[in-house]
Formats: structure tokens, C-alpha cells, sequence
């Protein structure tokens, strides 16, 4: 396993104040990460990138990151803008992963000529029938509390169907994080009002749509993101699942790779 040195930061933005992660030299490349995760959920992928200035930061409302007032997609987007402005970052590669997809599609469509690539893995496409899917779909994350911890066991048991062989170091770190959100379905809730549509066309420059073939929310439903960019090269990973940063990094960053490569990124 490659190592490298991982350097923390804080910088205060207008939105709030955000923690972030960074590793290595060169072309700054932002991971954002999915709900209710934090940087870490980039820990294995960030040591695969060689040749980049990787930045990974908690969006707002997640991990050591200020609270997100608004809990909206625009918001959290305006906080990854204000933490690339206070670190003089002008361009930079993009990658978000699930809510950090999304946040990532909006950062690329009111910066377009800041993004060098777009990378979105198992991105939603949040339209009028998505939103009303959305509307109506049972909580994801949030397991009522008893005092006997039989909480954890189920937080544990239901992550684990989405998660298929994944280590004890994975389900726990998304253990952890859902039991340090006060609500760890806010996330949901800022993707369920997102309009998706609104921002169709925004961002011309390089694209690639990453899916999980063992992701059972988001591969069936690969192909409306990709829809919305023409320009869109896709590619499947089929051992990835809803957390294929941490469950399959050598092959999340290779993807990352080859698409700079092949795109003159």
C-alpha cells in the first residue's frame, strides 16, 4: 500500500467554516464525498494519485466541518468554492461521489471554466419524478436509539446489505458517522430538493460517469446522469458498490486516471 503524508486544514468561507484533508503536489484534484460521510471515505484513493494535489474536504454540515444552516446542494457546493478561493486553487479536476456527485454537478455548472474534468460516481439525477420518489422514501440512515445498543447492530445489519463483503473497517466508519449527525438523513433531504434539470448544459468541459454494479440505489439508474452530458464517457465498476472509494480504491482511482489520460486532462 502506497503512503503519504496527509496534511488538515480549516479555512472560514462565507457559508462556514470547512475542514479539509490534502495530500501531494500538482494539478489540484478535488474528492467530495458521499452523505453521511467525511474525507476519510477518500483515505485509500487519496495515496493512489500520484502527481496531483489532492484536496478532500468535509462538506458543510459533515465531519469536523461547521454546521450547513441551509442543508441545501448550493450551499454545500458554495462551501467547496469558498474553501478552493481561500487556498488560491483557480483550476481543478473534480470527483464526487453519491451527494458529493451532486455537489459536484453544481460546482462544475456555476464554475464551468474552473473545472478542468468532471468525475460522477453513482451520481444522482434529481427531477420532478426523482423528487417525488424522494418525497416519499423511508429514512435511510436514522435507526431510533435503545438503550441497549440493539441501534448499532441494525445501523450495521442494514449498511452491510449495500455492502457485501466490505471490511469491519468500512462498516464502521459509516457507523460512525451516521451516529455523529444529529439527523444523518440531511443529506437525503438536500438531494431530495436539488433540480438537477436546472443545471442541464452548464458545464461542457470533460465528463466521466462512474457506476457501481453492486450499488442497488444507483446503477439502475446510471444512465440519467450520463444523459445529461453528451460528452460523458462511462465506466462500471463491477465489484464497486455504494462505497467504492473504500471498497475499491485501486480501481476508483485507476478510473480517475485513465480519464485524464484519455481526456489530455
Amino acid at each position: 500500500m502506497i503512503t503519504r503524508e496527509f496534511s488538515p486544514g480549516y479555512v472560514t468561507t462565507d457559508v462556514g467554516r470547512v475542514h479539509y484533508v490534502e495530500c501531494g503536489s500538482g494539478v489540484p484534484l478535488v474528492l467530495l464525498h458521499q452523505t453521511p460521510r467525511c474525507w476519510d471515505e477518500f483515505a485509500s484513493v487519496m495515496p493512489l494519485l500520484d502527481g496531483y494535489r489532492v484536496i478532500t474536504p468535509d462538506l458543510l454540515g459533515f465531519g469536523a466541518s461547521g454546521p450547513a444552516p441551509e442543508n441545501t446542494i448550493e450551499e454545500a457546493a458554495a462551501s467547496v468554492t469558498g474553501l478552493l478561493d481561500a487556498l488560491g486553487v483557480g483550476e481543478f479536476h473534480l470527483v464526487g461521489h453519491h451527494f458529493g456527485g451532486l455537489v459536484a454537478y453544481h460546482v462544475a455548472a456555476v464554475v464551468p471554466g474552473r473545472v478542468r474534468s468532471l468525475v460522477l460516481s453513482s451520481t444522482p439525477y434529481v427531477d420532478a419524478d426523482e423528487r417525488r420518489r424522494r418525497a416519499s422514501a423511508e429514512p435511510f440512515n436514522v435507526v431510533p436509539p435503545v438503550d441497549d445498543g440493539a441501534h448499532l447492530a441494525a445501523l450495521w445489519q442494514r449498511r452491510t446489505g449495500f455492502l457485501a463483503g466490505a471490511s469491519h473497517r468500512v462498516l464502521s466508519r459509516y457507523v460512525r458517522d451516521v451516529l455523529d449527525h444529529a439527523d444523518a438523513d440531511r443529506g437525503h433531504a438536500a438531494v431530495a430538493a436539488y433540480r438537477s434539470e436546472d443545471r442541464v448544459g452548464a458545464y461542457s468541459g470533460p465528463v466521466l460517469c462512474v457506476a457501481s454494479a453492486r450499488d442497488p440505489r444507483a446503477f439502475p439508474a446510471r444512465h440519467r446522469i450520463a444523459a445529461a452530458f453528451p460528452q460523458a464517457g462511462q465506466v462500471v465498476l463491477e465489484n464497486g458498490d455504494i462505497s467504492s472509494p473504500e471498497t475499491v480504491p485501486e480501481e476508483f482511482a485507476a478510473a480517475i486516471r485513465t480519464f485524464h489520460a484519455g481526456a489530455g486532462a
